[in-house]
């Protein structure tokens, strides 16, 4: 060993402060663990992928007799060609004269895009395109480069001869009444969810599906369809949703062929939110397959629909937190029989919490975020203008698991009849429809303090106030600083016999009482002109009861609503799912049966709503459901919390201020995201608690309800 080799290893022992230099490693790399490294060469290799790189990066030196040395990356700054399959790329680092460092570590800031294993080598899934910082530490040495991985991948699912497919890429106009059912052009889509049904106006005998964004670019070749339908690999969707950036425009066209004559390409252009959707979506179904009948079901963004509670539970509600579901039980001609409240466990079970013989205790009521309490749905005197319910209640605060009125006495002396109440994610808000100040027609909210003893209520204030109709069903972004509600001709989707109910989802500030009309959400462009594919009559103001999810993903809020809209050629006018055409229902022998069309949709809406034109995004449909059935009144909510060392998808997902993070819980070197306990003296990631914005590690976060947010992408 050289001299100036054995002073190296002394001084990086020693960490004396003459010689060393070293950069700071940043937090959230995903590491590779510790390994010798001899190789000095840009070695690129892999099956599916092709590497190129120059010399090598650079990072902390120290002096010792010998001179400066420095710890070298090589390749520098290379390309990962993938298509679809697995590629990989080696790495080594090296001393600046060449020899070998000892022990390195090796770490990727972005595990999205591939990882790297503790001998160097960077593995690719073979879907994901983007770039990565990798860097090599040993001692007090690191250095840093650039990985770009591309992805480029064509495949011919349809198995179409070379002579369709060269039609298919030149493209034509055979067909004028070409265009996209579904999804809409300028919709924002989260990750983690099952890719969108792509749906074709006509029939098929082929479709070509192309899609880029930024490093990535797909080409798919599909066989027949009638109606014309393209479903995307899973792989390629998730390849899809994790290149895309931050306001990254996806390029999407379509082309077909027909008789040998093609037609297209039409093109849309989608959106990337940089985050999956939290929690769980509660709804109501009718005629479900599922259920042989009526249930509260639940769909866990990513997966199909599940009963949660089977038989007649109808008129539910469900705490912010997730952890408390109340609903009225077994309806009759008036009433439900009884009302139940239960709570929501970690395994996904529902135990009854409490249970009362007056149905209208609990139906249509709003919960605090925990749970302990809800205001009951007021019914006047006069008639429940919210269907399904009679005989006079006025509102009051109960304990749901006892049943007992707390004694709110200054909620019930300020208010009567609040209709369809809803608190804020934070608890210290309430709103409702104020049936005292007009019949149904006056939104109104009140500040509350839940650590009162009882709870109270305060400052009561009219949002709004319309000429006729009804507004209701209110739902508070997660700030607290603005409420969405259901404007229309009634509190339901539809009027008694399958009768036309028509409605709008809006929005108004608390602080100024701007509404804004949401026109993208409702079906509408910035020039007001409807974009729905089948027009007025078929299409506008069919959107009902908005629920929002209580924390912000992505850089926006989530609006989960009920809508009777055409879902693409499946459900509709000439779709293939019976019963579409009719988005009222049926009424036949004084049985009501509900349209197929009534479903949940779900819009982005962007952080910085205040003073936009138009914070809205088109809307897509939740993916999970049971096409046959009518469903309506999703309530997003969170997971029930998980305890230390618990799965999770996010901080939102873990009990008591908890992270989610990479950890090697069964102490095997693999690990996978589990709640822990938050680092100390660290910074605050996306969903993690904050106090303010300077908190949290990413520049221009924002601390929304108490947890870092991404600000909306521009």
């Amino acid at each position: 060993m050289t001299r100036d080799r054995l002073w190296f290893l002394f001084l990086a022992a020693a960490v004396s402060s003459a010689g060393v230099i070293a950069a700071c490693g940043g937090g959230g790399e995903s590491s590779g663990g510790a390994a010798g490294s001899g190789a000095s060469g840009p070695d690129a290799g892999s099956s599916g992928g092709g590497g190129s790189g120059g010399s090598g990066g650079e990072g902390g030196f120290i002096n010792f007799d010998g001179g400066e040395q420095s710890l070298v990356i090589e390749p520098l700054d290379p390309i990962l060609d993938v298509t679809g399959v697995p590629g990989s790329l080696p790495f080594h680092a090296k001393l600046t004269d060449g020899s070998n460092p000892g022990a390195v570590d090796w770490f990727l800031d972005d595990v999205t895009v591939g990882t790297i294993g503790a001998d160097g080598v960077f593995a690719s899934g073979g879907f994901v395109a983007g770039k990565a910082k990798v860097t090599a530490k040993s001692g007090q040495l690191e250095a840093s480069t650039t990985l770009t991985v591309r992805v480029k991948i064509a495949e011919n699912a349809g198995s179409l001869t070379p002579d369709d497919q060269t039609k298919l890429d030149t493209g034509g106009n055979a067909d004028p009444g070409f265009r996209w059912l579904y999804p809409y052009d300028k919709t924002v889509f989260p990750r983690g969810l099952a890719a969108p049904t792509l749906q074709l106006a006509g029939n098929a005998d082929a479709v070509l599906v192309k899609i880029h964004v930024g490093d990535f670019e797909y080409k798919g070749y599909f066989g027949p369809s009638a109606p014309a339908r393209v479903d995307l690999p899973p792989a390629v969707w998730k390849g899809v949703t994790q290149s895309a950036g931050p306001g990254a425009a996806v390029s999407v066209t379509a082309t077909k062929l027909v008789g040998g004559v093609a037609t297209g390409p039409v093109t849309q252009s989608w959106r990337i939110a940089q985050g999956s959707l939290s929690g769980i979506v509660y709804y109501n179904t009718y005629v479900s397959k599922l259920a042989n009948g009526g249930a509260v079901m639940r769909i866990k963004p990513g997966s199909n629909a599940e009963v949660l509670l089977g038989g007649c539970n109808v008129c539910h509600s469900v705490s912010a937190n997730g952890n408390v579901l109340a609903t009225g039980v077994n309806w009759t001609v008036d009433n439900p029989l009884d009302s139940a409240s239960y709570d929501l466990t970690q395994d996904g079970t529902a135990s009854q919490r409490y249970l009362d013989n007056d149905g209208r205790k609990f139906s249509f009521g709003g919960l605090t975020p925990d749970g302990t309490y809800m205001i009951t749905n007021g019914i006047p005197a006069s008639g429940s203008p919210v269907r399904g319910l009679a005989g006079e209640y006025p509102s009051v605060l109960l304990d749901t698991k006892t049943g007992a009125n707390v004694g709110a006495s200054s909620f019930t002396n300020a208010v009567k009849y609040a209709l369809t109440p809803t608190f804020s994610p934070d608890g210290k808000h309430l709103a409702f429809s104020w049936y005292d100040a007009s019949p149904g027609r006056t939104l109104a909210m009140m500040d509350v303090d839940l650590l009162q003893s009882p709870p109270s209520f305060s400052a009561i204030t009219e949002l709004l106030t319309v000429p006729s109709g009804i507004v209701g069903w209110p739902s508070f972004t997660p700030d607290g600083a603005a409420v969405l509600y259901h404007a229309g001709d009634r509190f339901d989707t539809a009027g008694y016999g399958a009768t036309a109910s028509y409605g709008e989802v809006f929005l108004v500030e608390t602080a100024t009482k701007a509404v804004n009309k949401l026109a993208a959400l409702n079906g509408y462009d910035e020039n007001g002109q409807l974009y729905l594919p089948f027009g007025d009559a078929e299409e506008a103001r069919l959107n009902y009861e908005p629920t929002i999810l209580p924390v912000a993903v992505g850089g926006y809020y989530w609006v989960f609503f009920t809508s009777r809209r055409v879902y693409g050629n499946t459900i509709g006018p000439g779709g293939t799912v019976p019963e579409g055409n009719n988005k009222w229902g049926k009424f036949e022998n004084n049985v009501e049966t509900p349209s197929p069309r009534k479903k949940l949709w779900v819009a982005a809406i962007d952080i910085d709503y205040q003073g936009k034109p138009d914070p809205s995004h088109p809307a897509f449909y939740l993916p999970g459901q049971e096409l046959e059935a009518g469903n309506m009144r999703a309530f997003a909510a969170l997971e029930p919390c998980k305890d230390l060392n618990q799965p999770c998808e996010s901080a939102a997902s873990c009990c008591n201020g908890n992270v989610c993070r990479p950890a090697d819980v069964n102490g095997d070197g693999t690990k996978e995201l589990v709640c822990v306990p938050p680092p100390a003296n660290e910074c605050a990631q996306e969903g993690e608690s904050c106090e303010t914005a300077a908190n949290c590690c990413a520049p221009g976060s924002l601390c929304i309800n108490n947890r870092c947010a991404a600000p909306t992408p521009k």
